[in-house]
């Protein structure tokens, strides 16, 4: 007597729902680090290469692709360079255009033949109509040479969609491109809530000027890096971040590494504006100052203009000790830069002992952690047996951070 067995299950009948616990965590994701927003300084084509294999695995079943297809387009990381081909990169937004939630574009000119236009307008046009395709992208990143925002009818003419969806924006311009960066801003502005600008130069040409119609009602995020914008230009973008009533929506504000050494004038300025300072909530500054900047009287201004911060990074070299004592009574979190006690500055900078001091007063209100991170030391610095000894005094416990840091929380 023979028995009809039936098929043996396989891992395409799982339930959909399994399959996606299976695959999400397989799928290749950029790296982001703690200040910096933006994946541009990883090896683009590296991902690339670790993305294919998983985008293969579409190829094994139905249920495969319909489990696949969401995970692998909901990022979508895409090179544009001299060998792109805009057929293909086309099909790439046919085919995902419905799952893409966020789309990370690289731009490179190398292998470019001398003397052909750079972006070809096929390239643009193929990224344009790609885009435009998108109704659920929130997320746009554009780093290098890409053709994204080349000029103002680009947008205007193929992609005025992401105006009404794209809450965040992320943009990297090389020198010769730097009006993308104000064309992207005055394309998106009205909806975006997150805005990270890295390596602005400021104007190219005269004739370029900051839109006097920009107006970014939404933004609570703002981060800027590298680079070396005007003051006049950042006293511009900061005067546009204001709601119908005329008062600003900035919550979070970081300004990491600038090569420009500016005055204390000109930050306060920028927090002073529309009393925006007043409104921040989180503030990080990673500066290097000199003593033309006043770098004593930073902390002291800064903190007079943000009275209700709750997060304040102050990574700036050096750091004066007297920051512990205009500390705003709502911070719950602080991150400072210490020098070791044998340093030239130590009398006047922030070093373990003013730590530890600081943590035995009585002015720490609501603070709940500090973070230390050490400079011209030996990774070990920021967990020194003083200051262990001093948390235990105090009921505070330190965990090793790390790369000459410690986390303290009280």
């Amino acid at each position: 007597m023979s028995l009809d067995l039936p098929p043996r299950a396989g891992l395409s009948d799982l339930p959909f729902e399994l399959l996606d616990l299976i695959f999400r965590p397989l799928c290749p994701t950029l790296a982001r680090g703690p200040y910096l927003p933006l994946p541009w300084r990883q090896n683009i084509r590296s991902i690339l290469r670790e993305l294919k294999p998983f985008a293969d695995l579409r190829l094994v079943s139905s249920s495969f692709n319909h489990t696949i297809a969401p995970i692998f387009f909901q990022e979508a990381i895409i090179l544009i360079s001299p060998f792109t081909c805009p057929e293909r990169l086309k099909e790439f937004f046919r085919s995902g255009a419905a799952y893409m939630k966020s789309v990370v574009i690289f731009g490179h000119t190398e292998g470019r033949r001398p003397g052909t236009q750079w972006p070809s307008n096929a390239i643009k046009e193929a990224l344009g109509n790609g885009l435009g395709l998108l109704t659920r992208l929130q997320n746009l990143e554009c780093h290098g040479e890409h053709a994204a925002f080349a000029d103002p009818f680009w947008f205007q003419t193929l992609t005025p969609n992401l105006a009404s969806t794209v809450i965040s924006l992320s943009i990297t311009p090389v020198y010769q491109f730097q009006a993308g960066v104000y064309q992207s801003i005055l394309s998106l502005g009205a909806s975006l809530t997150h805005l990270a600008v890295v390596d602005w130069v400021g104007l190219v040409k005269e004739e370029i000027d900051f839109p006097t119609t920009l107006y970014l009602p939404n933004l609570t995020h703002l981060t800027l890096q590298h680079g070396n914008p005007p003051p006049h230009g950042l006293q511009k973008l900061f005067a546009s971040i204001k709601d119908p009533w005329g008062r600003t929506p900035l919550r979070s504000l970081s300004i990491l590494d600038l090569r420009t050494n500016y005055d204390v004038e000109v930050i306060t300025n920028l927090l002073n504006t529309d009393r925006l300072g007043e409104q921040l909530t989180s503030l990080r500054l990673r500066l290097s100052l000199t003593k033309s900047t006043k770098a004593a009287e930073f902390p002291k201004v800064v903190l007079k203009a943000c009275p209700n911060l709750k997060e304040f990074s102050y990574a700036t070299r050096p750091v004066d000790r007297g920051i512990f004592s205009y500390l705003p009574p709502t911070l719950q979190k602080l991150e400072v830069t210490a020098l070791p006690a044998s340093h030239i500055h130590a009398s006047t900078s922030v070093t373990p002992e003013a730590i530890a001091a600081f943590l035995r007063g009585q002015n720490r209100q609501a603070l709940q952690a500090v973070s230390v991170r050490s400079l011209y030391s030996n990774p070990g610095m920021a967990v020194d047996p003083l200051l262990t000894a001093v948390c235990e005094e105090v009921g505070a416990k330190m965990s090793d951070g790390g790369n000459g840091s410690a986390m303290i929380f009280l």
